[in-house]
């Protein structure tokens, strides 16, 4: 987080909007950057991840923050309405297109009235795979988006359009290249909120 400025000042920005509404999950946490940044922020965070790997790396680099294992497409372990704000950072990405409609409904499950969505994406329409990352042998599939897919599913998940914003890939070394979007999704409050 300390080389994308742009990506903290969007945090911030989740966190003045979420301020007072209850936990910000980290969704797809993975080592639990995004989690931590919050906590510092003064915010009650949580991280969860489908990786139990990734879970433990995550509690051992930050041990005052709770981390549990859970899959976004399945998040039956978490209440209705348990958090006040979601960052799903690049965590989207990694579920195939035609599995977006679900993870996007659990999310706005467990959302309260009112909260705050922020995802961010890879833009495009491809699928890249990855044998190696950071010196790393890995086997991943990256399903980059485009802005008006997620829109689509997001209005058809619940979620209110907030603001929709791009950025350009930060230099080679601290980030793959591609071009990313993020997106602020509400779900509804009062009595629109209540009818679906």
């Amino acid at each position: 987080m300390d080389r994308k400025p742009f990506d903290r000042k969007l945090l911030d920005w989740l966190v003045e909007k979420v301020s007072g509404r209850g936990v910000i999950c980290d969704l797809g946490c993975g080592p639990g950057q995004i989690a931590r940044y919050l906590h510092r922020r003064g915010v009650p965070a949580c991280g969860l991840d489908l990786s139990p790997a990734m879970v433990a790396e995550a509690r051992r680099l930050n041990p005052d923050v709770p981390f549990a294992v859970g899959d976004m497409l399945d998040l039956s372990g978490v209440a209705d309405e348990a958090f006040g704000g979601i960052a799903a950072f690049y965590s989207i990405i990694h579920i195939p297109r035609d599995r977006l409609p679900q993870a996007l409904r659990e999310l706005r499950r467990v959302l309260r009235p009112g909260g705050v969505l922020l995802l961010a994406f890879h833009l495009g329409e491809e699928t890249v795979h990855l044998d190696e990352w950071w010196g790393r042998a890995v086997d991943v599939d990256f399903h980059f988006l485009t802005r008006p897919a997620v829109k689509q599913r997001l209005s058809e998940a619940g979620f209110l359009l907030e603001e929709a914003l791009e950025r350009d890939p930060y230099p080679e070394d601290v980030e793959y290249q591609s071009r990313r979007a993020y997106l602020f999704a509400r779900r509804p409050a009062g009595a629109f909120g209540l009818l679906g």
